[in-house]
């Protein structure tokens, strides 16, 4: 796990946990192994990652410049550094360089009573295009120090990581429209992407909700319950999952309550996948009278050129 990951693939909210400093008769004594892993992921020192640039629509490398709040502004190195003990023994608070994680001052292992628990750090990372250097990202860390670990969170991120990812919203914004659902549908992957499974769920039942609601002819309908308006209109959605919209309409309907984080996170690609095989189903059928009504249109241009008539074939 790298700066490269850290932005491309982690959701907002999210936090790793780095055992930098551990427990040992009293004093904190230093994990090498974790301090790296720690100083990789935070991309200490780093000048380049290589993301999805939205506006190119093409991967490209990124510059990175940073700034660091709340960092000791080290005069001597000229480098921010992050004060983590007291001083003792004659030496300054032990601190941690931002180029590449060295320890200086006051060297572990440390009494524990001389730990600074509790601080937090921030970062801000700019992100730039080398391709374009109009085409600007952004992302800011928390970076939280307690008993010897390095909490780090993404708490802010533009644009979003769908985006970055080129994610494609706009395959069924036609059919999406039609329903009033485009702003839905982005919503929930939105939603989820950043954790937020209660919004999430509630916009995919939205979403459904609008479907079924888009088959009822006669309007007095529309107040009758869920189960019975989907059996009346079931034949206007993919054979292949009639069976499956009670159930799915109950599921949305209760996991707001019970379902836990994990399981929201589980599920949420199967419920969504439901929803994406009806929209592909009314793409496929919209693409299929498209281009029939084009063939009759040809198919009758051709007819009066060559003036067929009625029994010469």
């Amino acid at each position: 796990m790298d700066l490269q990951y850290l932005f491309n693939d982690v959701s907002l909210y999210t936090k790793e946990i780095f055992n930098v400093f551990e427990l040992k008769e009293g004093k904190y004594e230093l994990n090498k192994a974790n301090m790296e892993n720690f100083v990789k992921y935070v991309g200490f020192g780093r000048s380049k990652i290589i993301s999805y640039c939205h506006k190119c629509k093409k991967e490209f490398p990124f510059s990175v410049t940073t700034k660091y709040i709340d960092f000791y502004d080290d005069i001597q190195n000229g480098v921010p550094t992050m004060i983590i003990t007291k001083g003792f023994s004659n030496s300054p608070g032990g601190r941690i360089e931002t180029i590449n994680g060295t320890i200086w001052g006051a060297m572990p292992p440390y009494p524990e009573e001389y730990l600074l628990n509790n601080k937090i750090w921030y970062v801000e990372y700019y992100f730039e295009c080398t391709n374009n250097k109009s085409h600007k990202y952004l992302m800011v860390i928390s970076i939280e120090f307690k008993d010897g670990n390095f909490i780090v969170r993404k708490i802010g991120q533009n644009p979003s990581m769908l985006t970055i990812k080129g994610f494609d919203f706009d395959k069924y914004k036609k059919q999406l429209e039609k329903i009033d659902a485009y702003d839905d549908y982005k919503k929930a992957d939105l939603s989820n992407a950043d954790h937020f499974y209660v919004g999430a769920y509630a916009y995919l039942r939205r979403i459904f909700e609008k479907m079924v609601n888009n088959y009822i002819i006669n309007k007095n309908d529309i107040k009758k319950h869920m189960d019975e308006k989907i059996d009346m209109v079931k034949s206007n959605f993919d054979p292949r999952i009639q069976k499956m919209l009670s159930n799915l309409y109950g599921i949305l309907s209760v996991s707001i309550h019970e379902l836990d984080e994990e399981e929201s996170k589980e599920y949420y690609q199967y419920l969504k996948a439901i929803i994406d095989i009806q929209l592909e189903y009314q793409y496929t059928e919209s693409e299929k009278d498209s281009q029939t009504k084009k063939l009759e249109s040809i198919l009758n241009k051709i007819t009066n050129g060559i003036k067929i008539k009625k029994g010469d074939w």
